[in-house]
């Protein structure tokens, strides 16, 4: 047999196992197992074939402390994907437990609930459909609190004429945890003591179900926090700046609907802010809020499992709220997020610890996150320029030839693409996460070093939110990066065809660096493509609703279909004629709201715009109708043909 087809059988048998995974429920526990667990020893074997076939004799010339360093860094990077094979080699959902133990069935009845919303600075449009949302739960014992660390008079205004309860404080000590200590406290000093404690953060909107189906699994005395995904009702900076938001997954999508519903497998899944509530007896236990850390919300899953209890996470919307508008908000959050990781770790409940009770599985899988923030854009950022240094200098770091690098990378790579394609159900695709992971390379390994060798008291960043943008702005301080990457490792390319390659350097290196700069080039300009940012012009996010409604205007009746609805204003299709003129005064009925009355924006031959004008019961019934759930549909899946032909229409249409 020809020794190049010789190397791809491994390939070959690996995607023949593969042809199975279309009848193979991606929840099927031994079907994860084994995927997990190939998948593990494929890299095995891949490492193994790396330390003992393709790096030089260790000396102490650059070229051999090059390749060295490479191989360590690359160990390192395996050993974090080990660790999140491991966490996705299971998964766990808790609907059916939840529905099983409605919380009228607890001994004792259903819990007390206070449900705080910690705000700053956020507008009036955000913080009122929260504070409606919060109020219209389906739940029997529960009061809101919203805390004010803006002090705003017309947020207590709003308090009070919605109902619910408003706190300040006397300094913005500990940010948002320590806004939320502070009430927290002072609820424990009440003749009717909370039995838990809720938090949504000022932008997330509750479905009236959110406290029911959270609190049903306080029937398990060991939980003592229940986390629930955050969804979101507008486009991400990556959705909309490819252009595709109904059919690109939202950036968090993986991790909310495939990693934590793994990690609570496990019994290492961890809160993540808003969206959750925790016994109100174990948060006193541990101190209240964590204020060690700006990711209040993981170290207080680590301290919780100190003490002998757990995180449960039910994959349910619900709740939704504002991704960040912009490339610089999502960098903000994510290296708010990453600094908080590393300060964990230098608390005593950090994974190298020994001060606190943390379980060994806990820390392991902390360490997970930590080596994401640190390992992964460092090997990502190692691996963009191993190739431009083999065209400009001719360093090799993987000396080994076409056949070696088909035969034990091969298996591996295919293997991890499929597994996590299949586990994610399409959310995670090659090209995307890569450029996804490089847009935050920078800010994390920045977060990361202020984190573990900066100063402990750094503040709590917020992210921004509420704002538009009408017209196209490209982030050069970012894509300016990957675009010069992207020209030296295309000149060096040109380079080498015309003087050949430089002496020394094996021949099969060519084909490597080859494909390997191939897909730097195709990740970078994925990733310059984000950063292409799309204008934002509305502030009110329109939900598709395909529902009856009814125009009048002047005693008239026309049927209609009520295509898309926000809170300012909608757009029917009129089902009959009757046509109403431009700025005309008419009324709509909408199922669940009422008579509307509203403006004629514009009208075509079957359709009219409308903005409403709407009184205050009418607005809370629109937050509470839009806001239910029903007009909110994440998207799931993508597969990897439609993402090229977003990519294309990107790129030249």
């Amino acid at each position: 047999m020809d020794p190049l087809a010789e190397a791809f059988l491994p390939v070959l048998l690996v995607l023949s196992l593969a042809a199975f995974l279309p009848w193979i429920s991606s929840i099927n526990p031994w079907a994860r197992w084994v995927g997990a667990w190939l998948t593990i020893l494929l890299m095995g074997r891949y490492l193994f074939w790396r330390a003992t076939e393709t790096l030089p004799e260790p000396a102490l010339d650059p070229l051999a402390l090059g390749a060295w360093a490479f191989f360590v860094v690359e160990v390192i990077g395996s050993f974090a994907g080990v660790l999140l094979l491991h966490v996705l080699s299971r998964t766990l959902d808790r609907s059916a437990e939840a529905t099983a133990h409605p919380v009228e069935s607890h001994p004792g009845g259903p819990p007390l609930i206070d449900l705080l919303i910690p705000t700053y600075n956020e507008q009036e449009e955000i913080l009122y459909r929260t504070i409606v949302g919060a109020m219209s739960q389906d739940y029997p014992r529960f009061r809101v609190w919203v805390l004010d660390d803006g002090k705003r008079a017309w947020l207590r205004e709003m308090c009070e004429r919605l109902g619910a309860n408003y706190r300040i404080r006397g300094d913005n000590s500990h940010g948002k945890a320590g806004n939320m200590n502070a009430t927290f406290w002072h609820l424990m000093t009440l003749d009717e003591k909370p039995d838990a404690i809720g938090v949504l953060d000022a932008d997330f909107v509750a479905t009236p179900l959110f406290l029911r189906r959270a609190a049903a699994l306080f029937h398990d005395p060991k939980v003592a926090l229940v986390q629930t995904p955050q969804h979101f009702f507008n486009p991400d900076p990556i959705q909309l700046n490819l252009g595709d938001a109904a059919r690109v997954p939202d950036e968090q999508r993986f991790f909310f609907d495939v990693v934590l519903a793994s990690k609570d497998a496990h019994g290492t899944a961890f809160s993540c802010g808003t969206s959750s509530i925790v016994r109100a007896d174990c948060l006193a236990r541990i101190g209240g809020f964590p204020t060690e850390s700006v990711t209040e919300d993981i170290l207080l899953s680590i301290k919780l499992t100190g003490i002998g209890h757990k995180t449960a996470y039910l994959n349910e919307p619900l709740t939704a709220g504002l991704a960040p508008e912009g490339l610089q908000e999502y960098l903000t959050q994510r290296g708010r997020w990453c600094l908080g990781t590393m300060q964990i770790v230098r608390t005593p409940w950090g994974p190298f610890s020994r001060g606190a009770n943390t379980p060994l599985l806990m820390r392991l899988h902390t360490m997970d996150t930590v080596l994401f923030w640190t390992m992964t854009p460092i090997l990502r950022i190692l691996c963009l320029l191993m190739p431009v240094l083999y065209w400009w200098t001719g360093l090799v770091v993987v000396q080994t030839d076409l056949h070696g690098l088909i035969s034990h990378l091969g298996p591996y790579w295919i293997c991890c693409v499929i597994f996590l394609g299949w586990v994610s159900r399409g959310t995670n695709v090659p090209i995307l996460a890569d450029g996804m992971s490089l847009l935050v390379a920078r800010e994390s390994l920045r977060a990361s070093a202020v984190g573990l060798f900066g100063n402990k008291n750094q503040k709590f960043k917020v992210t921004a939110k509420g704002a538009t943008r009408d017209r196209t702005v490209v982030q050069w301080s970012l894509a300016g990066w990957f675009l010069a990457i992207a020209a030296l490792t295309v000149a060096g390319m040109v380079l080498r065809l015309v003087l050949g390659p430089i002496e020394g350097t094996p021949p099969a290196a060519e084909s490597m660096n080859l494909f390997w700069s191939v897909y730097n080039i195709i990740m970078l300009a994925v990733a310059s493509l984000m950063c292409v940012e799309a204008p934002r012009y509305r502030r009110e996010e329109r939900f598709l609703a395909g529902e009856a409604a009814v125009l009048r205007q002047e005693g008239r009746e026309v049927p209609a279909v009520l295509e898309d609805v926000s809170l300012l204003g909608c757009r029917l299709r009129l089902r009959a004629p009757g046509r109403p003129a431009t700025d005309a005064r008419v009324v709509v009925s909408i199922a669940e709201v009422g008579e509307v009355p509203a403006l004629v924006r514009a009208a075509g031959a079957d359709h009219c715009q409308l903005v409403f004008d709407a009184d205050a019961e009418q607005r809370a019934a629109l937050v509470r109708k839009l806001f239910s759930g029903r007009y909110r549909h994440s998207v799931t899946t993508l597969r990897p043909l439609a993402f090229m032909g977003i990519l294309f229409r990107k790129a030249f249409m």
